[in-house]
């Protein structure tokens, strides 16, 4: 069997957390919770996790995952769809199929594995839609990597347009179930309605979404410095953030 990857494009869980409107510990132990949720996901496929994150964020995750063995790439690029395609073409230089997932996305271990499933049966590109019309986690070929560089977060559209452009290159494209992320509270909220993979994540989400919301006004107040980074977010494609 090929060398399978999976690729969490993502801020450090404190750095997410604050960037996705849920300061504090209960966030940052959310997004743990999703990478650890992720790593479990890859395991039960044979695959290894790899985090792309910005060198500035390398210690969150180390601190984060401390005692899990994983494999960290550097997030590069002047924009998000840049920085994801630089990612995609580092794991792709590791070899095997890379699945690439947004670490504001809710772990789903069935999603990852039919993923990995249709591309060693023959599929060329793999997608999963997220709810808002973006992507939340993506499978390309080294071929047409470059599609994801004209890709932003946020876009109602970009499901829709990565798909036509690769059909129009005659790829194989392949979708799988809906796969939900995490852009702040009001998606928190749809989240647990949904089934989600350990009732310790649904308590988690709980606790997230119940603790106390981001104020502007303390968010405008002078914080310690840390080392600076584009905040933009990690959507798979993706969030990654």
């Amino acid at each position: 069997m090929a060398t399978r990857l999976l690729v969490l494009f993502s801020r450090e869980p404190r750095r997410q957390a604050d960037e996705k409107g849920l300061r504090g510990e209960a966030g940052e132990h959310l997004f743990t919770a999703f990478a650890l949720g992720w790593l479990d996901a890859a395991r039960r496929v044979d695959a290894r996790l790899v985090v792309a994150a910005p060198r500035a964020d390398h210690a969150g995750w180390r601190r984060s995952l401390s005692g899990e063995e994983i494999a960290l790439l550097e997030q590069r690029g002047s924009s998000f769809g840049r920085r994801l395609e630089d990612a995609a073409r580092q794991a792709g230089e590791l070899g095997g199929h890379a699945v690439l997932v947004g670490g504001d996305v809710a772990p789903a271990p069935e999603i990852l594995a039919k993923a990995f499933d249709l591309l060693e049966k023959g599929a060329d590109a793999v997608l999963a839609p997220a709810p808002d019309g973006g992507v939340s986690l993506v499978a390309l070929p080294a071929a047409d990597l470059d599609l994801l560089r004209g890709l932003a977060p946020r876009r109602f559209d970009v499901f829709s347009r990565l798909s036509k452009s690769l059909r129009a290159r005659g790829r194989l494209v392949r979708v799988v179930a809906p796969a939900p992320d995490v852009d702040g509270r009001r998606q928190l909220g749809r989240l647990l309605r949904r089934p989600l993979s350990t009732p310790d994540l649904k308590a988690l989400a709980r606790d997230a979404l119940e603790s106390k919301a981001w104020s502007p006004t303390v968010a405008a107040l002078p914080v310690p410095s840390r080392p600076h980074f584009d905040p933009e977010a990690s959507r798979a494609p993706p969030s990654g953030s």
